[in-house]
């Protein structure tokens, strides 16, 4: 046994350990800011007072997510994020597929125009101001929807897609196509299911995006009901900081910024922990999904 060890042993090189170190180093200063957020959000003033840099959780005080949770907007926020993600990501995630089957085969008649037409949205766009005249012209306004039809199509995701079932061996589809198959059956049947990995992926993009979205709803949304959660945030940490200036006068600005670090961690830990709870479910699939250019079997 002590043999094999030694063997092991005369084997790691100077490479190896600075490539150990290096790599650790690099884990701690990704995780570092996680880290940081989370117990700083559960500190309290007096702890954040005492030191600079708070490095380890002295006292847990859960003051500043009472203060988020405590809010009478803030479940109806939960609902509105909850509901505008899955249905963006399901609906988007179904026109992205239907768009990109038929544009990954050669023989589409006016394929090139087509795909050369969803490439041209990547790079030009109307602009905010026609954006907003046309959700208001088409009664979109005030509506959590608003939210949800403008972002279904994504031109980057539709690119994905179909780089992905070009990938697929023609093979399979030419046997179905002789056992009888239409384009339907090949398609639910036989390319989806071998596409979970990009669909995924896909999935993800989408879900992440419209979660931490709030640019929309700040330009077409007035009713505090229908706010997603990371408007309601930003505005709750903008009333706060709004406060905090208008009692300069009472406190200092080292309390001001000891209050403010402490919500704004709290803030960031609410609307980051859902979609680190989801990310583990679908990250064996982001992996393949990412590398395109292999054949699935």
């Amino acid at each position: 046994m002590a043999r094999h060890k030694k063997h092991g042993l005369r084997h790691i090189t100077r490479f190896d350990v600075v490539n150990y170190i290096v790599l650790t180093l690099l884990a701690f200063i990704t995780f570092f800011p996680f880290y940081y957020m989370i117990i700083v959000s559960l500190a309290n003033y007096d702890a954040l007072q005492s030191e600079a840099l708070y490095w380890y959780p002295k006292v847990i005080d859960t003051s500043w997510y009472r203060m988020i949770f405590q809010n009478r907007y803030f479940w109806a926020s939960i609902r509105t994020t909850v509901f505008v993600t899955i249905v963006t990501t399901v609906l988007s995630v179904i026109i992205c597929v239907a768009a990109a089957y038929p544009l990954s085969k050669e023989h589409l008649p006016g394929r090139r125009f087509m795909f050369n037409f969803v490439i041209f949205t990547m790079y030009f766009g109307g602009g905010m101001i026609p954006f907003y005249l046309t959700c208001v012209q088409l009664g979109l306004q005030d509506s959590v929807w608003v939210m949800i039809w403008p972002s279904l199509v994504g031109a980057f995701n539709i690119i994905l897609i179909k780089n992905f079932f070009q990938d697929l061996p023609e093979s399979i589809e030419e046997s179905a196509r002789v056992d009888g198959a239409n384009d339907m059956v090949i398609l639910f049947r036989i390319v989806l299911p071998m596409s979970t990995p990009i669909i995924a992926t896909i999935a993800l993009f989408v879900a992440v995006g419209k979660w931490n979205d709030w640019w929309t709803a700040m330009l077409l949304i007035r009713d505090k009901m229908k706010y997603p959660l990371q408007l309601l945030l930003r505005e709750m940490l903008l009333d706060t900081t709004s406060n905090l200036q208008g009692m300069a006068a009472q406190i200092a600005s080292n309390e001001k910024t000891t209050y403010q670090l402490g919500l704004k961690m709290a803030t960031v830990a609410v609307a980051t922990i859902p979609i680190f709870c989801v990310y583990p479910f679908v990250q064996k699939y982001f992996t393949k999904g990412i590398l395109l250019g292999g054949v699935k079997g």
